[in-house]
């Protein structure tokens, strides 16, 4: 790998790789289109190429990718799992004519089966959701806490997964993945309550509904600090970052809506914004390409219209979904339903696409988060870490 580049333009380099546009990599770092922009001039320069096709095949080529059925040296080939066939009518090739002949170039994600798939704008239509079982030997565990809670949470930041121990508690750990062990860290400045909820991206790490239920802190990597308290006392349903603020919905209420708030990084206050004013349960909060979406009561799915200011209806789970989590992971959306268990692939507009049957002796949880290319999934009380791998393939041209 060329030793020029900084570990922000290896960063881009990646998402580049994995089909990323200027835009969407700006929105998951946190950074304006035009920095983008730069890196991506710089790194084509350091590397000696001249598109985007051609740095995917330099980061293949040094092992950031996996390439399926290309032998690729001098990154080793790690066998991919079956993949979910994914309708044709959803899928959208992406020609590239420099290669002549050859019938197209594209990135799929494949995370057990169900990752990103290009769909076209036209009328959704119902998809035959096609079904595949997961390998028992790509699942793995990582150890196990110390002090096991069911209300952990785990998230990471700049690459480090933490956990928060939660029930109350000020502490918090760190994975090492050279000795597999966890780092207890010194103590929060704050304790997590059973309900708060932790977020990061680029920007930081959130954790909204510490102390009395109202506390919210950003940590930065060196220190944390505290931030405006929430305006209400809530029951946090959902935290995500969106156009730049944190937006958090919460329940005043056991038979109300959600109330939304956001905070943008200059403001000194929560601003509120568009109430959810459904009263469900269950909430799971996704941002894809900078829509938010809602999955709750085990079954519905709906997105914020930013331009209607108001809240849509997208298209149902085909199974009522009595535990599990959600996650968006370059591009797609992961519904993982613990009581199957199994992972499904969700197209917004269109539902769900393909089923990832998981082997039955895993347990699974409420809780999700992509790590070096794995899906870490606790179970319900947090005594087992699941891990799954998830491979990362590039569909590119083959030479003649």
């Amino acid at each position: 790998m060329n030793s020029e580049l900084s570990e922000r333009e290896l960063q881009i380099l990646l998402l580049v790789a994995q089909g990323l546009s200027n835009r969407q990599i700006a929105g998951q770092l946190d950074i304006s289109d035009n920095t983008v922009k730069v890196h991506v001039r710089n790194i084509f320069v350091k590397i000696n190429v001249a598109s985007r096709t051609e740095a995917s095949l330099y980061a293949v080529r040094h092992g950031l990718l996996i390439v399926e059925n290309q032998p690729v040296a001098p990154a080793p080939i790690v066998e991919p799992p079956p993949p979910l066939i994914v309708p044709a009518d959803t899928m959208r090739p992406v020609l590239v004519p420099r290669w002549g002949w050859l019938l197209a170039a594209g990135i799929v994600v494949l995370i057990g089966g169900g990752g990103l798939v290009w769909w076209t704008t036209q009328t959704p239509v119902t998809p035959v959701i096609r079904q595949q079982s997961s390998a028992p030997t790509r699942w793995a565990r990582l150890p196990a806490l110390p002090n096991p809670q069911p209300d952990q949470q785990l998230v990471v930041y700049a690459g480090q997964l933490y956990t928060f121990t939660g029930n109350h508690s000020a502490q918090w750990l760190q994975f090492d993945g050279v000795t597999r062990t966890w780092i207890v860290l010194a103590d929060l400045p704050f304790v997590v309550p059973t309900g708060a909820k932790a977020w990061a991206d680029g920007a930081g790490l959130w954790v909204v509904g510490s102390d009395d239920g109202r506390g919210v802190w950003r940590w930065d990597g060196k220190s944390w600090q505290v931030q405006p308290m929430l305006p209400a006392g809530v029951t946090v349903a959902g935290v995500v970052r969106v156009d730049g603020s944190l937006l958090v919905l919460g329940q005043i209420s056991a038979t109300a809506g959600l109330s939304a708030w956001t905070l943008s990084p200059q403001a000194q206050s929560w601003q509120p914004r568009v109430d959810f004013t459904y009263a469900v349960a269950d909430v799971q909060l996704v941002v894809l390409e900078g829509v938010v979406y809602l999955f709750g009561d085990g079954a519905h799915v709906w997105r914020l219209d930013a331009a209607a200011q108001r809240w849509v209806a997208d298209r149902d789970l085909p199974f009522v979904w009595s535990r599990g989590a959600v996650t968006t992971v370059l591009g797609s959306i992961l519904v993982i339903d613990a009581a199957t268990p199994a992972l499904w692939a969700y197209v917004p507009g269109q539902g769900v696409v393909s089923k990832q049957i998981v082997p039955t002796q895993i347990a699974l949880g409420r809780q999700v988060v992509t790590w070096q290319a794995q899906l870490i999934m606790p179970n319900l009380d947090g005594t087992i870490i699941n891990a799954y791998q998830a491979v990362y393939q590039t569909f590119v041209p083959v030479m003649p």
